[in-house]
Protein backbone atom coordinates (compact mmCIF):
# COMPACT_ATOMS: atom_id res chain seq x y z
CA UNK A 1 0.00 0.00 0.00
CA UNK A 2 1.05 3.59 -0.52
CA UNK A 3 -0.36 6.92 0.67
CA UNK A 4 -2.17 9.16 -1.82
CA UNK A 5 -3.25 12.72 -1.03
CA UNK A 6 -5.62 14.82 -3.14
CA UNK A 7 -6.32 18.52 -2.67
CA UNK A 8 -8.46 20.98 -4.62
CA UNK A 9 -8.30 24.75 -4.29
CA UNK A 10 -9.84 27.64 -6.20
CA UNK A 11 -7.05 30.20 -5.99
CA UNK A 12 -9.34 33.13 -6.93
CA UNK A 13 -6.71 34.42 -9.41
CA UNK A 14 -4.39 35.35 -6.54
CA UNK A 15 -0.90 34.24 -5.61
CA UNK A 16 -1.26 31.56 -2.93
CA UNK A 17 0.23 32.41 0.46
CA UNK A 18 2.47 29.43 1.45
CA UNK A 19 2.80 30.59 5.07
CA UNK A 20 -1.00 30.45 5.41
CA UNK A 21 -1.76 27.26 3.48
CA UNK A 22 1.20 25.02 4.38
CA UNK A 23 0.45 24.53 8.12
CA UNK A 24 -3.02 23.10 7.34
CA UNK A 25 -2.19 21.52 3.97
CA UNK A 26 -2.14 17.96 5.35
CA UNK A 27 -5.21 18.30 7.60
CA UNK A 28 -6.85 15.39 5.76
CA UNK A 29 -4.16 12.98 6.94
CA UNK A 30 -5.01 10.69 9.88
CA UNK A 31 -3.27 11.60 13.10
CA UNK A 32 0.35 10.49 13.06
CA UNK A 33 0.34 9.59 9.35
CA UNK A 34 3.57 10.34 7.48
CA UNK A 35 4.02 12.62 4.48
CA UNK A 36 2.10 10.96 1.59
CA UNK A 37 3.97 9.14 -1.17
CA UNK A 38 2.01 10.89 -3.93
CA UNK A 39 0.22 14.26 -3.91
CA UNK A 40 -2.03 15.49 -6.75
CA UNK A 41 -3.40 19.04 -6.57
CA UNK A 42 -6.36 20.37 -8.56
CA UNK A 43 -6.27 24.15 -9.05
CA UNK A 44 -8.91 26.49 -10.43
CA UNK A 45 -8.64 30.18 -11.29
CA UNK A 46 -4.88 29.92 -10.96
CA UNK A 47 -4.22 33.45 -12.17
CA UNK A 48 -5.86 36.35 -14.04
CA UNK A 49 -7.26 35.31 -17.40
CA UNK A 50 -4.49 36.96 -19.44
CA UNK A 51 -1.75 34.98 -17.69
CA UNK A 52 -3.77 31.75 -17.64
CA UNK A 53 -4.58 31.86 -21.35
CA UNK A 54 -1.04 32.83 -22.39
CA UNK A 55 0.45 30.26 -20.01
CA UNK A 56 4.14 29.44 -19.90
CA UNK A 57 6.28 31.89 -17.95
CA UNK A 58 3.23 34.04 -17.15
CA UNK A 59 1.93 31.23 -14.93
CA UNK A 60 5.26 30.42 -13.30
CA UNK A 61 4.99 32.77 -10.26
CA UNK A 62 1.56 31.31 -9.41
CA UNK A 63 2.62 27.68 -9.78
CA UNK A 64 5.87 28.30 -7.91
CA UNK A 65 3.80 29.37 -4.89
CA UNK A 66 2.07 25.98 -4.93
CA UNK A 67 5.40 24.16 -5.10
CA UNK A 68 6.70 26.23 -2.18
CA UNK A 69 3.54 25.41 -0.21
CA UNK A 70 3.86 21.66 -0.78
CA UNK A 71 7.53 21.56 0.13
CA UNK A 72 6.97 23.68 3.25
CA UNK A 73 4.03 21.48 4.28
CA UNK A 74 6.15 18.32 3.91
CA UNK A 75 8.91 19.90 5.96
CA UNK A 76 6.49 20.88 8.73
CA UNK A 77 4.86 17.44 8.76
CA UNK A 78 8.10 15.48 8.95
CA UNK A 79 10.33 17.94 10.82
CA UNK A 80 12.52 18.04 7.74
CA UNK A 81 13.00 14.29 7.33
CA UNK A 82 10.77 13.88 4.23
CA UNK A 83 10.52 15.85 1.04
CA UNK A 84 8.19 16.03 -1.94
CA UNK A 85 9.52 16.81 -5.39
CA UNK A 86 7.63 18.16 -8.36
CA UNK A 87 6.81 15.47 -10.92
CA UNK A 88 4.58 17.15 -13.50
CA UNK A 89 2.28 20.11 -14.09
CA UNK A 90 -0.40 20.49 -16.73
CA UNK A 91 -2.73 23.46 -17.16
CA UNK A 92 -5.56 24.25 -19.51
CA UNK A 93 -6.78 27.81 -19.36
CA UNK A 94 -7.44 28.69 -15.75
CA UNK A 95 -7.39 25.12 -14.42
CA UNK A 96 -4.28 23.20 -13.42
CA UNK A 97 -3.10 19.86 -12.10
CA UNK A 98 0.19 19.46 -10.23
CA UNK A 99 1.71 16.16 -9.10
CA UNK A 100 4.36 15.74 -6.40
CA UNK A 101 5.95 12.61 -4.95
CA UNK A 102 8.56 11.44 -2.53
CA UNK A 103 11.81 10.93 -4.47
CA UNK A 104 11.79 7.15 -4.03
CA UNK A 105 8.17 6.93 -5.16
CA UNK A 106 8.73 9.25 -8.13
CA UNK A 107 11.14 6.64 -9.51
CA UNK A 108 8.21 4.23 -9.77
CA UNK A 109 6.28 6.49 -12.17
CA UNK A 110 6.70 4.85 -15.57
CA UNK A 111 4.69 7.11 -17.85
CA UNK A 112 2.22 10.03 -17.89
CA UNK A 113 -0.56 10.70 -20.38
CA UNK A 114 -2.32 14.07 -20.56
CA UNK A 115 -5.78 15.28 -21.56
CA UNK A 116 -7.58 18.61 -21.56
CA UNK A 117 -10.92 20.07 -22.61
CA UNK A 118 -12.48 23.49 -22.14
CA UNK A 119 -16.19 24.03 -21.52
CA UNK A 120 -16.22 27.81 -21.30
CA UNK A 121 -17.29 30.27 -24.00
CA UNK A 122 -16.24 28.87 -27.42
CA UNK A 123 -14.94 25.84 -25.48
CA UNK A 124 -12.16 27.92 -23.95
CA UNK A 125 -10.51 27.02 -20.67
CA UNK A 126 -11.98 29.64 -18.35
CA UNK A 127 -13.97 26.55 -17.36
CA UNK A 128 -13.01 22.96 -18.15
CA UNK A 129 -10.66 20.22 -17.03
CA UNK A 130 -7.09 19.04 -17.36
CA UNK A 131 -6.05 15.48 -16.55
CA UNK A 132 -3.08 13.17 -16.20
CA UNK A 133 -3.12 9.39 -16.21
CA UNK A 134 -0.10 8.04 -14.33
CA UNK A 135 1.35 4.54 -14.62
CA UNK A 136 3.06 3.31 -11.43
CA UNK A 137 5.25 0.22 -11.30
CA UNK A 138 4.12 -2.54 -8.95
CA UNK A 139 6.23 -4.96 -6.93
CA UNK A 140 6.64 -8.39 -8.52
CA UNK A 141 4.78 -7.38 -11.67
CA UNK A 142 5.54 -6.00 -15.12
CA UNK A 143 2.12 -4.30 -15.25
CA UNK A 144 1.40 -0.82 -13.89
CA UNK A 145 -1.17 0.57 -11.51
CA UNK A 146 -2.97 3.32 -13.44
CA UNK A 147 -4.38 6.42 -11.76
CA UNK A 148 -6.32 9.09 -13.71
CA UNK A 149 -6.38 12.50 -11.99
CA UNK A 150 -8.79 15.11 -13.39
CA UNK A 151 -8.85 18.72 -12.18
CA UNK A 152 -12.16 20.37 -13.14
CA UNK A 153 -14.05 23.65 -12.98
CA UNK A 154 -17.71 23.62 -14.04
CA UNK A 155 -20.34 26.30 -14.78
CA UNK A 156 -21.11 28.79 -11.96
CA UNK A 157 -24.33 30.28 -10.49
CA UNK A 158 -27.12 28.63 -8.50
CA UNK A 159 -29.50 28.15 -11.44
CA UNK A 160 -27.04 26.54 -13.87
CA UNK A 161 -27.63 22.93 -12.82
CA UNK A 162 -28.22 21.64 -16.34
CA UNK A 163 -25.14 23.54 -17.58
CA UNK A 164 -22.97 21.79 -14.98
CA UNK A 165 -24.42 18.42 -15.96
CA UNK A 166 -23.69 19.25 -19.61
CA UNK A 167 -20.13 20.28 -18.72
CA UNK A 168 -19.62 16.82 -17.21
CA UNK A 169 -20.91 15.21 -20.39
CA UNK A 170 -18.65 17.36 -22.57
CA UNK A 171 -15.62 16.52 -20.45
CA UNK A 172 -16.27 12.79 -20.71
CA UNK A 173 -16.69 13.16 -24.47
CA UNK A 174 -13.62 15.35 -25.05
CA UNK A 175 -10.99 14.37 -22.47
CA UNK A 176 -8.76 12.22 -24.66
CA UNK A 177 -5.45 11.07 -23.16
CA UNK A 178 -2.32 11.35 -25.29
CA UNK A 179 1.35 10.47 -24.93
CA UNK A 180 3.86 13.35 -25.19
CA UNK A 181 1.39 15.96 -26.38
CA UNK A 182 1.73 19.63 -25.40
CA UNK A 183 -0.38 21.24 -28.12
CA UNK A 184 -3.56 21.70 -26.08
CA UNK A 185 -2.02 23.08 -22.94
CA UNK A 186 -0.81 26.45 -21.76
CA UNK A 187 1.67 24.51 -19.69
CA UNK A 188 4.27 25.58 -17.17
CA UNK A 189 7.04 25.00 -19.72
CA UNK A 190 8.06 21.93 -17.77
CA UNK A 191 7.94 18.33 -18.92
CA UNK A 192 7.65 15.40 -16.52
CA UNK A 193 11.07 14.19 -15.41
CA UNK A 194 10.51 10.45 -15.16
CA UNK A 195 13.22 8.15 -13.93
CA UNK A 196 11.89 5.32 -16.07
CA UNK A 197 12.11 5.14 -19.83
CA UNK A 198 9.24 2.66 -20.03
CA UNK A 199 7.03 3.10 -23.06
CA UNK A 200 3.56 4.48 -22.36
CA UNK A 201 0.57 2.37 -23.36
CA UNK A 202 -1.66 3.06 -26.34
CA UNK A 203 -3.20 6.51 -26.11
CA UNK A 204 -6.31 8.22 -27.57
CA UNK A 205 -8.39 6.74 -24.78
CA UNK A 206 -11.00 8.43 -22.61
CA UNK A 207 -11.50 9.06 -18.93
CA UNK A 208 -13.27 5.73 -18.33
CA UNK A 209 -10.44 3.62 -19.71
CA UNK A 210 -10.55 0.05 -18.31
CA UNK A 211 -7.77 -0.65 -15.84
CA UNK A 212 -7.60 2.86 -14.36
CA UNK A 213 -8.79 4.32 -11.08
CA UNK A 214 -10.45 7.74 -11.58
CA UNK A 215 -10.16 10.82 -9.36
CA UNK A 216 -12.37 13.73 -10.45
CA UNK A 217 -12.12 16.84 -8.29
CA UNK A 218 -12.23 20.59 -8.31
CA UNK A 219 -14.65 23.49 -8.15
CA UNK A 220 -17.68 21.59 -9.46
CA UNK A 221 -19.90 24.55 -8.54
CA UNK A 222 -23.01 22.61 -7.47
CA UNK A 223 -24.95 24.71 -4.96
CA UNK A 224 -27.48 24.32 -2.13
CA UNK A 225 -30.27 26.33 -3.82
CA UNK A 226 -31.56 26.58 -7.37
CA UNK A 227 -31.90 30.38 -7.31
CA UNK A 228 -29.80 33.22 -5.82
CA UNK A 229 -30.57 34.37 -2.27
CA UNK A 230 -32.94 37.20 -1.43
CA UNK A 231 -31.84 40.37 0.39
CA UNK A 232 -32.44 38.92 3.88
CA UNK A 233 -31.51 35.26 3.36
CA UNK A 234 -27.95 35.81 4.57
CA UNK A 235 -29.30 36.23 8.11
CA UNK A 236 -29.84 32.46 8.29
CA UNK A 237 -26.47 31.44 6.85
CA UNK A 238 -24.65 28.78 8.93
CA UNK A 239 -22.26 29.60 11.73
CA UNK A 240 -20.09 27.31 13.88
CA UNK A 241 -22.35 25.42 16.25
CA UNK A 242 -22.04 21.97 17.82
CA UNK A 243 -25.81 21.34 17.58
CA UNK A 244 -26.61 19.54 14.31
CA UNK A 245 -30.32 20.19 14.89
CA UNK A 246 -29.78 23.95 15.00
CA UNK A 247 -31.28 25.97 12.15
CA UNK A 248 -27.87 27.59 11.65
CA UNK A 249 -25.92 24.33 11.47
CA UNK A 250 -24.49 23.71 8.02
CA UNK A 251 -26.00 20.21 7.74
CA UNK A 252 -29.37 21.88 7.23
CA UNK A 253 -28.02 23.26 3.94
CA UNK A 254 -26.44 19.96 2.92
CA UNK A 255 -29.92 18.41 2.61
CA UNK A 256 -30.44 20.53 -0.54
CA UNK A 257 -27.06 19.82 -2.17
CA UNK A 258 -27.50 19.86 -5.95
CA UNK A 259 -24.64 17.47 -6.63
CA UNK A 260 -26.13 14.77 -4.41
CA UNK A 261 -29.53 15.24 -6.04
CA UNK A 262 -28.23 15.21 -9.62
CA UNK A 263 -25.97 12.22 -8.99
CA UNK A 264 -28.79 10.23 -7.40
CA UNK A 265 -30.91 10.99 -10.48
CA UNK A 266 -28.08 9.70 -12.72
CA UNK A 267 -27.69 13.06 -14.45
CA UNK A 268 -24.04 13.76 -13.60
CA UNK A 269 -20.74 12.24 -12.41
CA UNK A 270 -21.86 8.76 -13.39
CA UNK A 271 -20.08 5.92 -11.61
CA UNK A 272 -18.19 8.18 -9.18
CA UNK A 273 -18.61 8.21 -5.42
CA UNK A 274 -17.83 10.61 -2.60
CA UNK A 275 -17.22 10.16 1.10
CA UNK A 276 -19.81 11.64 3.49
CA UNK A 277 -19.41 15.38 4.03
CA UNK A 278 -18.94 16.48 7.63
CA UNK A 279 -17.25 19.84 7.01
CA UNK A 280 -18.65 23.37 6.48
CA UNK A 281 -19.60 24.80 3.09
CA UNK A 282 -16.53 25.70 1.05
CA UNK A 283 -17.91 28.78 -0.76
CA UNK A 284 -18.48 31.77 -0.79
CA UNK A 285 -16.48 33.50 1.93
CA UNK A 286 -16.00 37.25 2.08
CA UNK A 287 -12.42 37.96 1.06
CA UNK A 288 -10.82 40.47 3.46
CA UNK A 289 -9.45 43.77 2.21
CA UNK A 290 -5.92 42.62 3.06
CA UNK A 291 -6.15 39.60 0.74
CA UNK A 292 -3.27 39.00 -1.64
CA UNK A 293 0.22 37.63 -1.74
CA UNK A 294 1.39 39.51 1.37
CA UNK A 295 -1.63 38.85 3.58
CA UNK A 296 -0.75 37.56 7.02
CA UNK A 297 -2.12 34.24 8.12
CA UNK A 298 -5.38 34.48 10.04
CA UNK A 299 -5.50 32.95 13.48
CA UNK A 300 -7.53 29.77 13.88
CA UNK A 301 -9.85 31.61 16.26
CA UNK A 302 -10.59 34.38 13.79
CA UNK A 303 -11.26 31.98 10.90
CA UNK A 304 -13.43 29.48 12.79
CA UNK A 305 -15.27 31.38 15.54
CA UNK A 306 -17.33 33.13 12.88
CA UNK A 307 -17.79 32.38 9.20
CA UNK A 308 -17.87 35.54 7.14
CA UNK A 309 -20.07 34.78 4.14
CA UNK A 310 -20.68 36.80 1.00
CA UNK A 311 -24.34 37.77 1.11
CA UNK A 312 -25.14 37.35 -2.61
CA UNK A 313 -24.42 33.59 -2.81
CA UNK A 314 -25.80 30.72 -0.78
CA UNK A 315 -23.09 28.88 1.18
CA UNK A 316 -22.43 25.69 -0.78
CA UNK A 317 -20.10 22.74 -1.13
CA UNK A 318 -18.68 23.79 -4.50
CA UNK A 319 -15.31 22.09 -3.98
CA UNK A 320 -15.55 18.30 -4.11
CA UNK A 321 -13.45 15.16 -4.57
CA UNK A 322 -15.00 12.07 -6.15
CA UNK A 323 -13.45 8.82 -7.28
CA UNK A 324 -14.13 5.48 -8.90
CA UNK A 325 -11.97 2.41 -8.59
CA UNK A 326 -11.40 -0.30 -11.12
CA UNK A 327 -11.44 -3.87 -9.91
CA UNK A 328 -11.58 -4.93 -6.27
CA UNK A 329 -13.20 -2.56 -3.78
CA UNK A 330 -10.25 -3.15 -1.46
CA UNK A 331 -7.73 -1.45 -3.74
CA UNK A 332 -8.67 2.07 -2.58
CA UNK A 333 -9.09 2.75 1.12
CA UNK A 334 -10.26 6.33 1.76
CA UNK A 335 -9.14 7.68 5.11
CA UNK A 336 -10.22 11.27 5.70
CA UNK A 337 -12.18 13.85 3.70
CA UNK A 338 -12.23 17.41 5.00
CA UNK A 339 -12.04 21.12 4.27
CA UNK A 340 -9.04 23.20 5.28
CA UNK A 341 -9.31 26.57 7.04
CA UNK A 342 -10.39 29.64 5.10
CA UNK A 343 -7.44 31.21 3.31
CA UNK A 344 -6.82 34.98 3.17
CA UNK A 345 -6.42 34.96 -0.62
CA UNK A 346 -9.58 33.14 -1.73
CA UNK A 347 -13.36 32.97 -1.30
CA UNK A 348 -13.13 29.14 -1.37
CA UNK A 349 -11.85 26.72 1.25
CA UNK A 350 -9.40 24.08 0.02
CA UNK A 351 -10.73 20.50 0.28
CA UNK A 352 -8.55 17.40 0.73
CA UNK A 353 -8.86 13.61 0.74
CA UNK A 354 -6.33 11.02 1.89
CA UNK A 355 -6.39 7.42 0.66
CA UNK A 356 -4.34 4.26 0.95
CA UNK A 357 -3.83 2.54 -2.39
CA UNK A 358 -2.99 -1.10 -2.93
CA UNK A 359 -0.01 -1.01 -5.29
CA UNK A 360 -1.09 -3.95 -7.39
CA UNK A 361 -2.09 -3.75 -11.05
CA UNK A 362 -5.81 -3.35 -11.59
CA UNK A 363 -7.38 -6.60 -12.77
CA UNK A 364 -9.00 -6.25 -16.24
CA UNK A 365 -10.97 -9.46 -15.75
CA UNK A 366 -12.40 -8.50 -12.37
CA UNK A 367 -16.10 -9.13 -11.82
CA UNK A 368 -16.33 -5.79 -10.00
CA UNK A 369 -15.27 -3.54 -12.87
CA UNK A 370 -16.87 -0.18 -13.53
CA UNK A 371 -19.75 0.13 -16.00
CA UNK A 372 -19.33 1.39 -19.54
CA UNK A 373 -18.55 5.12 -20.02
CA UNK A 374 -21.72 7.22 -19.77
CA UNK A 375 -20.86 8.99 -23.05
CA UNK A 376 -18.64 8.04 -26.02
CA UNK A 377 -15.60 10.05 -27.10
CA UNK A 378 -16.53 12.81 -29.52
CA UNK A 379 -15.11 12.25 -33.05
CA UNK A 380 -14.22 15.95 -33.37
CA UNK A 381 -12.52 16.33 -29.98
CA UNK A 382 -9.19 17.39 -31.50
CA UNK A 383 -10.62 20.05 -33.83
CA UNK A 384 -12.67 21.36 -30.92
CA UNK A 385 -9.60 21.51 -28.68
CA UNK A 386 -7.36 23.20 -31.26
CA UNK A 387 -9.96 25.84 -32.19
CA UNK A 388 -10.47 26.66 -28.51
CA UNK A 389 -6.73 27.06 -27.99
CA UNK A 390 -6.52 29.56 -30.86
CA UNK A 391 -9.28 31.60 -29.23
CA UNK A 392 -7.46 31.42 -25.91
CA UNK A 393 -4.34 32.95 -27.41
CA UNK A 394 -6.35 35.79 -28.96
CA UNK A 395 -8.26 36.48 -25.74
CA UNK A 396 -5.06 36.14 -23.70
CA UNK A 397 -3.21 38.71 -25.80
CA UNK A 398 -6.11 41.17 -25.78
CA UNK A 399 -6.57 40.74 -22.03
CA UNK A 400 -2.86 41.22 -21.41
CA UNK A 401 -2.77 44.42 -23.45
CA UNK A 402 -5.91 45.89 -21.88
CA UNK A 403 -5.82 44.62 -18.29
CA UNK A 404 -2.16 44.62 -17.21
CA UNK A 405 0.26 47.43 -16.54
CA UNK A 406 2.89 46.05 -18.91
CA UNK A 407 0.23 45.53 -21.59
CA UNK A 408 -0.95 49.13 -21.21
CA UNK A 409 2.64 50.30 -21.57
CA UNK A 410 2.95 48.32 -24.82
CA UNK A 411 -0.24 49.91 -26.15
CA UNK A 412 1.03 53.39 -25.25
CA UNK A 413 4.35 52.68 -26.95
CA UNK A 414 2.60 51.37 -30.06
CA UNK A 415 0.27 54.35 -30.13
CA UNK A 416 3.26 56.67 -29.78
CA UNK A 417 5.06 54.90 -32.62
CA UNK A 418 2.04 55.12 -34.90
CA UNK A 419 1.43 58.78 -34.14
CA UNK A 420 5.11 59.55 -34.59
CA UNK A 421 5.15 57.78 -37.95
CA UNK A 422 2.07 59.68 -39.11
CA UNK A 423 3.62 63.00 -38.05
CA UNK A 424 6.88 62.18 -39.83
CA UNK A 425 5.05 61.17 -43.00
CA UNK A 426 3.06 64.39 -42.87
CA UNK A 427 6.19 66.47 -42.33
CA UNK A 428 7.97 64.81 -45.27
CA UNK A 429 5.04 65.54 -47.56
CA UNK A 430 5.02 69.23 -46.53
Amino acid sequence: MFELYLLTFNCARELVNPQSLAPSFFDALPEGAPVPDLVAISLQEISPIAYSFLGGSYLKPYLDRITTTVQLAADLRSNGSDELEHVATRTLGMTGLMIFAKPQFARRIQWIQSAGAGVGFANMGNKGAVAMRVGISCPNSTDTLNLAFTAAHLAPMESNISARNKDWENLVRNLVFLNDDDSAYSSSEERPLLASSAEAPVDHNGLFEPGSHIFFYGDLNYRTHDAPPGPDDHKTYPQPTPLETSSTHYLQLLKNDQLTREKDANRTLHGLRELPIDFPPTYKYAVPKDSGANAARRSDAESEDQWKWSTHRYPSWCDRILFSQYGSQSQLKPQKYTALPVQPTSDHRPVALSLRVDDKPTAPNSTEVRAEPPFPISPDWKARRDAARRWEVIVGVLSYLSLTGKGNAILVALAGTVLGSLWLASWLRA
